[in-house]
């Protein structure tokens, strides 16, 4: 009965260390993404891509190269051993949540500029936020025509149907960490994330605020979401939800408005 016992209770304690693991491990990917040393998936799984770019992390740093999340490199990477909660662990599925989280797809040549753009400024974390300066006038852009822009947007979204999703974007759209891409691009992207989340719900919950670009006829945006996905797959890890901060630049296209460039960041709980 005893050994029973222990043995439950080694298990139990191996399920909490995986949760734990899996949350650092997204975090870890996130940071090393900023970093451009990181192109795969953002799913909080170990992966021979992810111990490379750690490796060369830790090489670039002085540190002892393990390719592991030592205490050292999570310090390093701004990582806090206890970012989750005990009471509410991190649950997400080990697969990618957000658009985002999807693997960088950036072509060789890009790819290596950026590599070695990151050997000189490993701690280069650029942060999407915009100017506070107003829209000129002559763009008529009102708080009231944006919001509702925004809430339209998050309302498609939901649905299954992915030319009612793309219909905002104007191409070449510079799309999340992919770069500068298609349409054709956006449409495969929001298909398959359609069937992978098909039940999805997104809420406002703080205003939208706006702000010139820098360059004429474009818009900052920024908003907060929460967000609700749920998959049907027959696992126990198949629904996931959460906040994210996100970034667009937008312009006037005739009557309408058009995203030209999105981002999102993920808010920890």
């Amino acid at each position: 009965m005893m050994r029973t016992a222990v043995c439950l209770c080694l298990a139990i304690l191996a399920t909490a260390t995986a949760v734990q693991a899996d949350e650092t491990i997204r975090q870890v990917q996130e940071e090393l993404r900023k970093r451009n040393l990181y192109f795969g998936e953002i799913d909080g799984r170990n992966s021979t891509e992810l111990a490379g770019a750690l490796k060369r992390y830790q090489s670039r740093k002085g540190f002892a190269v393990t390719g592991a999340v030592d205490d050292e490199t999570a310090v390093s990477l701004h990582i806090k051993s206890s970012s989750v909660s005990e009471n509410k662990p991190e649950t997400w599925p080990d697969v990618p949540v957000l658009k985002s989280d999807k693997a960088r797809a950036i072509r060789e040549p890009e790819r290596s500029v950026l590599e070695k753009a990151a050997e000189e400024n490993l701690d280069s974390s650029p942060s999407p936020v915009p100017p506070a300066e107003s829209p000129p006038p002559e763009q008529n852009l009102t708080p009231e025509r944006v919001t509702k822009f925004v809430e339209n947007y998050l309302r498609d979204a939901e649905t299954q149907d992915v030319a009612e999703q793309v219909k905002y974007y104007a191409f070449p759209i510079a799309y999340f960490d992919h770069g500068t891409v298609d349409q054709q691009f956006v449409v495969k992207d929001t298909g398959d994330y359609v069937k992978r989340w098909p039940d999805r719900k997104y809420k406002l919950i703080a205003p939208v605020s706006f702000f010139a670009s820098g360059k004429e006829g474009e818009t900052n945006v920024e908003f907060t979401i929460a967000f609700n996905l749920k998959s049907r797959a027959r696992k126990e890890k198949n629904a996931a939800s959460g906040r994210t901060k996100n970034f667009w630049t937008i312009r006037p296209e005739g009557d309408e408005l058009k995203i030209i460039a999105i981002k999102e960041q993920r808010i920890r709980e």
